[in-house]
């Protein structure tokens, strides 16, 4: 892909997701649901984040080429899974995670790549918000915060249709 256009493109997405993460912010403040001093300024990080990023192409592509790998090796241990094969897992939980600890979450292919495909994907995101460079420490730390937040939320387990133990 042309590189020009690709950071172009990225940096649309950013300035979009700052819009939408501070008229979230807004709308939670208004509520009293959520107290920022200032709401804009997570999205400012955000988007100061996403500058750094793009200002080092190549640990991006690198970032990206690791989590498509993960993909593929996630896609064959999902195969074999499904054709009956023992094999390891790609990614496990922490120990200390205690959200996957149903038994479908290892026996079943489909309950075991939903997982998996999230840990892969989470992991990176943490990653790659832990790995930018040029940020002040007092930033960098907010922002994996927020992150860590948002990429729990979207957890598996926190979704009924995606959670056997719920769906039992």
């Amino acid at each position: 892909p042309d590189p020009i256009a690709l950071s172009k493109s990225v940096t649309k997405i950013a300035e979009q997701s700052q819009r939408l993460v501070n008229d979230f912010l807004q709308r939670q403040a208004q509520d009293g649901t959520l107290r920022f001093e200032d709401s804009s300024q997570l999205g400012r990080a955000f988007l100061e984040m996403t500058s750094l990023m793009l200002s080092q192409p190549g640990k991006l592509v690198e970032a990206q080429m690791a989590l498509w790998k993960g993909y593929v090796d996630l896609w064959q241990h999902s195969a074999a899974m499904f054709f009956g094969q023992q094999v390891e897992p790609v990614v496990s939980p922490a120990k200390s995670d205690k959200r996957f600890k149903h038994e479908d979450w290892e026996q079943n292919f489909l309950f075991s790549y939903i997982k998996q495909s999230y840990l892969l994907t989470a992991t990176w995101v943490q990653d790659v918000v832990a790995n930018v460079e040029g940020m002040d420490s007092k930033t960098k730390k907010k922002l994996e915060f927020y992150t860590k937040q948002f990429v729990d939320a979207l957890a598996p387990t926190n979704f009924p249709i995606t959670n056997p133990e719920v769906l039992r």
